[in-house]
């Protein structure tokens, strides 16, 4: 908990990454990779939790992510088009 709230209070991405990296090769704890998706999710870029997910078989500890990660660029797609409409 301390080291997933130090992550997201660095703003560092590499930190919040390597976090997820260490949590699923290291310590294959998926609950902590799904609370650090979660507490960093401004931090984690979508192709970079996919991945680990998939490679580490733990994907429905990150779809929730998945899911606000789509619909976050979804709705800045839509705001892109209306204003250049």
């Amino acid at each position: 908990k301390d080291a997933i709230d130090t992550a997201a209070s660095s703003g560092s991405r590499d930190l919040a990454e390597g976090l997820l990296g260490w949590f699923v090769k290291h310590k294959h704890d998926p609950e902590a990779f799904a609370a650090c998706l979660y507490t960093c999710y401004s931090l984690v870029r979508s192709d970079v939790a996919l991945e680990l997910a998939w490679r580490h078989r733990i994907m429905d500890f990150a779809m929730p992510f998945m899911i606000q990660s789509l619909r976050d660029l979804s709705d800045k797609v839509k705001e892109i088009d209306d204003r250049t409409q």
